[in-house]
């Protein structure tokens, strides 16, 4: 395997995130197999468990701006998913159709972009797809499980469940036409993208209010980014992995401690699922946040930085 770094040149003025939102952090590139590259801020700080950040399905690594700067005690690592935000969304040609962006695949990716950063010890932090992702590197890679110190599931997936709308719309015929040229200029033009772009952030809020601005604005970014359309397609089209309906079985497989957040109002990912990993996992701790939705981090950063806060310190 040949990695290669990549790190920011601030002549090209290409940063896919404003500085004042991560600050002190590196942005880099990482060069992984097939050429595929991952973006990634990293906060370089030696102190503290280094913690890596995990977004979901549709999301990027500005969705952790709030809650980065309330954790800096740590070297934080944040990606973007392959075929997300900034990094690469290639075609895949060559791998079977329900391989493509699929969670299999995307663990992958993460187990060579980790195992490329030579992290002695490290938690791995997820929402949404990204817990689900966070889940799947520790149970399939059993030499990677043994360098995580500790999981945070933060609204989760790891259950069977109907997918949101949203998602089974993306992975269906409106998806596929989104992959195509003409139909994305009529929907920009339109102001369909920029609506929909809006409702699927409301989804995850409970408190509209609490949408950030930089989240949209840099979402709308992304949506302007080669082949995001056909990745967003093909992620939603084969999220569900074949082994969906007795994975959870393995949980109690889990060794390392993990701390599970859940927004109670989450229209995600029911929240009935935090009980469950919390019976499931075996050193497991669990705390709901009333009035939130599918995204505590952003809607209670404080709250969620506090509870991982004190979560780590007994991991010392």
């Amino acid at each position: 395997m040949t990695v290669q770094l990549k790190q920011f040149d601030e002549a090209n003025n290409k940063r896919s995130v404003a500085t004042d939102l991560f600050p002190g952090f590196a942005e880099n590139r990482l060069s992984l197999s097939e050429g595929t590259e991952i973006a990634f801020l990293d906060s370089k700080l030696a102190s503290g468990t280094p913690i890596v950040l995990l977004h979901g399905i549709f999301d990027g690594k500005i969705t952790w701006f709030r809650l980065a700067e309330k954790i800096a005690g740590h070297r934080l690592i944040v990606p973007d998913l392959v075929g997300h935000g900034f990094s690469s969304k290639p075609a895949f040609a060559t791998r079977p159709l329900h391989q493509r962006y699929s969670p299999d695949m995307q663990i992958e990716y993460l187990q060579e972009f980790i195992s490329a950063l030579q992290l002695h010890e490290f938690i791995l932090l997820g929402n949404s797809l990204g817990g689900g992702l966070a889940l799947r590197l520790y149970l399939h890679y059993p030499e990677l499980a043994k360098k995580i110190r500790g999981l945070v599931l933060i609204g989760s997936a790891g259950y069977p469940q109907k997918l949101p709308g949203h998602i089974r719309e993306l992975g269906g015929w409106k998806g596929r036409l989104m992959t195509r040229g003409p139909v994305r200029a009529l929907a920009r033009w339109s102001g369909l993208l920029h609506l929909s772009t809006r409702q699927t952030l409301q989804r995850c809020f409970h408190d509209h209010d609490k949408i950030p601005s930089e989240l949209i604005d840099s979402t709308s970014a992304a949506l302007k980014t080669t082949g995001i359309f056909r990745a967003y397609h093909l992620s939603a089209l084969n999220i569900v992995p074949p082994d969906i309906a007795n994975f959870h079985r393995r949980f109690t497989e889990i060794s390392c401690r993990t701390l599970i957040l859940w927004g109670q109002q989450d229209r995600i990912i029911d929240p009935t699922s935090a009980a469950r990993f919390a019976k499931d996992i075996p050193d497991s701790t669990m705390h709901t946040f009333p009035a939130c939705g599918h995204a505590p981090h952003l809607e209670y950063p404080d709250e969620v930085a506090r509870r991982i806060e004190a979560w780590t310190q007994v991991l010392q």
